[in-house]
């Protein structure tokens, strides 16, 4: 999979899933593509097929949108998540995945599907298993319809003719 980050004048800047570790993003135009470092600054690091006007301008867009290109990393670093460790997301859209908040340095939300993880679980599923370890004490009983009672079934019975 490879998220799109943005979209602007023709580039598309996104992400290929597990790539490296070094911090970067690919941008692509109809021309050609790039592979663009974020750290320890804005620079290419790949060139293929885009002219220098077109580099430069990707260039320019990447530093333009910068806090955007960053925030769609964690820590920046790009996460993979199995769907083996997080089954809740194998039936996820790519818009609902793409759609996730960070409420706090420690905690994603998926509002669209209403999933909410410590980023440390990302990194150590192993630490998180699925299965819940609380037992219940006795299950939860659906409760019976009531019968009437003996005057009540009296009161609605019909007359015999």
């Amino acid at each position: 999979m490879s998220p799109t980050v943005i979209r602007v004048k023709g580039y598309r800047f996104y992400f290929f899933s597990r790539e490296e570790t070094r911090p970067h993003v690919h941008v692509q135009h109809a021309t050609g593509e790039a592979k663009l470092w974020l750290d320890p600054s804005i620079e290419v690091a790949q060139n293929w097929g885009l002219s220098k006007q077109r580099l430069t301008t990707a260039l320019r867009l990447a530093r333009e949108h910068a806090d955007e290109i960053r925030h769609a990393l964690l820590d920046d670093r790009e996460l993979f998540v199995s769907f083996r460790d997080f089954p809740w997301f194998a039936e996820a859209t790519i818009q609902q995945l793409g759609e996730v908040r960070r409420p706090s340095p420690h905690h994603l939300h998926w509002p669209a599907l209403d999933v909410d993880l410590a980023v440390e679980s990302l990194d150590h599923p192993e630490r998180f298993p699925l299965v819940s370890r609380v037992r219940s004490i006795k299950r939860l009983q659906v409760p019976r319809a009531r019968r009437p009672s003996a005057k009540a079934r009296h009161r609605t019975a019909r007359p015999r003719s």
